[in-house]
């Protein structure tokens, strides 16, 4: 099973992972990774989880973000989780449930 990559920006990091159900999902989640804001962690970190949701049944967006050392940092990295999760009004998944999961500094930015 493989995600659609959707831009929500024009910086290489602003994009996001959508993962789809086989049925049609009633909950759309938000992975939103960690990594201790560093550049190195990406949302590779989210993909075990992501495939392990969509196989339960949900709509998945696993979330990419400008980090420190590569563009991000306040408020910027901040705008990014915004600006993607504003996204899905536009995406092929229900909006009427979203719930919202991080890791690490990916909590942060869910809460």
């Amino acid at each position: 099973m493989r995600p659609a990559r959707y831009p929500y920006g024009p910086h290489p990091a602003q994009y996001g992972e959508l993962w789809l159900p086989g049925r049609a999902a009633v909950t759309t989640v938000v992975i939103v990774h960690g990594g201790f804001w560093r550049a190195r962690y990406d949302l590779s970190l989210g993909r075990p989880l992501a495939a392990d949701l969509v196989q339960r049944g949900y709509a998945v967006w696993n979330l990419e973000y400008r980090r420190v050392g590569a563009g991000g940092g306040w408020p910027a990295t901040f705008e990014d989780i915004a600006a993607g999760i504003d996204l899905l009004a536009d995406l092929p998944v229900s909006t009427s449930r979203i719930a919202a999961i991080g890791h690490s500094a990916g909590g942060h930015l869910a809460a």
